[in-house]
């Protein structure tokens, strides 16, 4: 009985070794016990680099010609065929993937940046700054991606990769509905209250409580945004709005398939296989970070 009752009392002088870390140190632990999350990681970041390290995977540009060697998958020195061009297909996806990826990615960064910024301001004040924002958002929600990227790309000229800020435009009202919803949530607590009548600045509340709080699940949506505007950004190419040939896109490189697909099915398998795995492995690694942050979601 003694032994317990000094225990307890040095739990309570020092209780951080008894709480096994902070929340987020655990739900790192979580994550990494997670394989098919650390496996959709591991891939998505090996798409990154082989693009990125393109030039040392492949001794072939994306604009070189082999007219010797058209639609061939038997082509010395190409792994993964030549398409009607005799261009190599390998080359042209990584170098492609670079496009698609520094626009995806670009897109989903700003659309978190302005949302949380737009969705904390109108959460933490509420009245007319919250229902002027929220009308705004509606309105911007229902305004089709398509439609945006046109109007964009009509500003700015066509196929100079401009619609990168349609994407986040449209990708914006989600991230805001969702972080006002979080700041809504937090400022009903009992410790934003307590801050108050200390006197701690708008700043410090919102630093200190409300934006380490709203932090999980704008993250996990995070990864559903990317994993969005790489399908659309695809689109746009596979359109014709985004990237115009010979440059090589994703979007394009798809569109450019359509031609021949029953006469060679197996260069348009190759050339949709990166968008596909990139979207599957980042879901992936999106649902097993939100399990990692919110353990009750992998039980209901």
């Amino acid at each position: 009985m003694k032994h317990y009752f000094k225990k307890r009392a040095n739990a309570l002088k020092n209780p951080e070794p008894y709480l096994g870390g902070s929340p987020w140190q655990e739900s790192f632990k979580r994550l990494l016990k997670n394989k098919s999350a650390i496996a959709g990681l591991a891939i998505f970041v090996l798409i990154c680099l082989s693009c990125v390290f393109a030039p040392f995977i492949t001794r072939w540009d994306y604009e070189s010609i082999d007219i010797h060697n058209v639609l061939s998958f038997t082509a010395p020195g190409h792994a993964w065929g030549t398409d009607k061009l005799g261009r190599d297909v390998l080359a042209r996806i990584l170098y492609g993937g670079r496009i698609t990826l520094r626009i995806s990615l670009t897109a989903a960064a700003m659309a978190a940046v302005v949302g949380t910024v737009i969705g904390l301001l109108a959460g933490y004040f509420g009245g007319w700054v919250d229902f002027w924002v929220s009308r705004f958002m509606d309105i911007l929600a229902s305004i089709p991606a398509f439609l945006l990227t046109i109007v964009v790309e009509t500003a700015f000229g066509w196929a100079t990769g401009k619609f990168v800020y349609a994407l986040a435009i449209a990708a914006t009202p989600q991230f805001a509905r969702l972080m006002r919803v979080s700041v809504m949530n937090i400022m009903g607590r009992e410790y934003i209250e307590a801050s108050r009548a200390l006197g701690v600045s708008h700043f410090g509340v919102v630093w200190r409580h409300v934006l380490h709080n709203a932090a999980a699940p704008m993250l996990v949506h995070l990864t559903t945004c990317i994993a969005e505007t790489i399908l659309n950004c695809t689109l746009m190419g596979y359109l014709g709005i985004g990237i115009n040939p010979p440059t090589p896109e994703w979007g394009v490189l798809v569109a450019e398939s359509k031609s021949f697909i029953r006469a060679n099915p197996l260069i348009t398998f190759l050339r949709c296989l990166p968008v596909t795995l990139s979207v599957i492995s980042i879901n992936f690694f999106g649902n097993g970070f939100r399990d990692a942050l919110d353990p009750r979601e992998s039980s209901l």
